[in-house]
């Protein structure tokens, strides 16, 4: 343990009221920003996975799109997802990926009194709809390997209420493939809600079989394969992708071409938007850890003005400019510790309570979430402090070096 640690350890934080206030200023300062950071942090990294969270469930991560024809250059109608496609792209993926088989076509919902245009999706029943099931505002989500739920639809509540339909009810699809008009008739098995206000207003599902029944496609045939999953930078994922299909196909182990897509580029409205976000987190940042600094700076003041005689007693006993220096440094660094302690507790706290009860409500029209997300990062609570601290150690040295500089025979005498 260093001496000035053990000196600074043994002074009091304040002596009168005018540095009784300032301490209590200066903490306050430190709490109030900690706070504002952490719950800043917490909200944008929420609100990041939430939004994602919605893009990948509506959107695969990768998308493989139908091949083109190495003969004649066009484009197939439809993927055959055989053995030898479903090998060539586990060799370019990690192990856990999730790859579907799946369907999306453009059609019309009708009823007696009004229609809708509506998005149908499909995927094979083995999928993971852990998504689409978490969305479920009423009814269920069918069992789509089941013949008995061949026809079963499930559409947004929107969707539902400008339509004027409940669980339960009929309504009748219309789908135009290849200049032929064809019409199935349908059971709505449940209702979804995700507030995701461009999805809801226009995706409906089915089963794989019967958009394969419209399309004429075989049962191993699909219109797009479909990869979730993915942990890491998706760009480069479907680059190395894109770059097997390619070598697969050049040597003719595969049909044709297959182009790869990836959400990143499909959905860059939404992540240049949340990109955004990042500006408006170093920009709080700043503002805070300057509030911070200046309450900090202006307690050492006080502190100092408190203790010259304590610095020229000091000093007239051989203590170094260093020493005392590193004095007050402690003894600021004690205020930051403390404002910390708080701030954490605070921060922490609001943010478990919105996470757990969504005190703060949001319009979904406007931020694709009817509340406030929150989440923790660990790692990024450490950060911050790690980094408050450092900051506040570097802004502190240079004001302590005044106590440094302080005459000894002047320091004795002021009153």
């Amino acid at each position: 343990m260093s001496l000035s640690y053990r000196i600074s350890r043994r002074l009091r934080l304040s002596k009168g009221a005018s540095g009784r206030t300032g301490v209590a200023i200066a903490i306050t300062g430190v709490a109030l920003a900690l706070i504002v950071m952490e719950l800043t942090l917490a909200v944008v990294v929420g609100f990041k996975e939430e939004i994602k969270r919605k893009l990948t469930g509506f959107d695969a991560q990768l998308t493989i799109a139908p091949a083109y024809s190495i003969g004649s250059g066009e484009e197939l109608q439809a993927i055959t997802a055989d053995s030898t496609l479903y090998w060539h792209i586990r060799q370019a993926l990690p192990e856990n990926a999730s790859i579907d088989a799946a369907l999306r076509m453009p059609g019309i919902l009708k009823t007696d009194n009004d229609f809708e245009g509506a998005m149908f999706l499909a995927r094979d029943p083995d999928g993971d709809f852990t998504f689409e099931k978490s969305n479920i505002v009423a009814g269920a989500w069918p069992d789509y390997s089941a013949d008995s739920c061949r026809n079963h639809i499930v559409i947004s509540e929107s969707m539902a209420s400008s339509l004027g339909l409940a669980v339960g009810d009929k309504v009748y699809s219309t789908f135009v493939v290849n200049g032929t008009v064809k019409a199935r008739r349908h059971t709505v098995a449940g209702l979804y809600r995700s507030d995701f206000g461009d999805y809801d207003r226009t995706v409906a599902y089915t089963s794989p079989d019967l958009l394969r029944s419209v399309a004429s496609l075989s049962p191993v045939q699909a219109g797009r394969i479909e990869i979730r999953g993915l942990a890491g930078n998706l760009s480069d994922y479907a680059q190395a992708l894109q770059t097997t299909l390619l070598a697969a196909a050049s040597t003719g182990q595969l049909e044709g071409y297959y182009p790869v897509s990836c959400i990143e580029q499909t959905g860059a409205i939404y992540y240049n938007w949340l990109a955004l976000l990042d500006t408006n987190v170093i920009v709080i940042f700043i503002l805070m850890i300057a509030v911070a600094s200046f309450t900090l700076v202006s307690s050492m003041f006080i502190l100092i003005l408190e203790r010259v005689r304590t610095i020229g007693i000091l000093r007239a006993l051989g203590a170094g400019s260093s020493l005392v220096r590193d004095i007050f440094v402690h003894m600021s660094l004690r205020i930051v510790l403390i404002g910390l302690a708080i701030g954490n507790v605070a921060g922490i706290g609001l943010t478990l309570i919105q996470r757990t009860w969504h005190v703060v409500p949001l319009n979904p029209e406007m931020y694709y979430l009817s509340s406030v997300p929150a989440t923790l990062e660990p790692w990024g609570l450490v950060a911050l402090n790690v980094g408050v601290v450092a900051i506040s150690w570097l802004v502190l040295v240079v004001p302590a070096r005044l106590a440094s500089r302080i005459d000894p025979a002047t320091a004795v005498k002021y009153e």
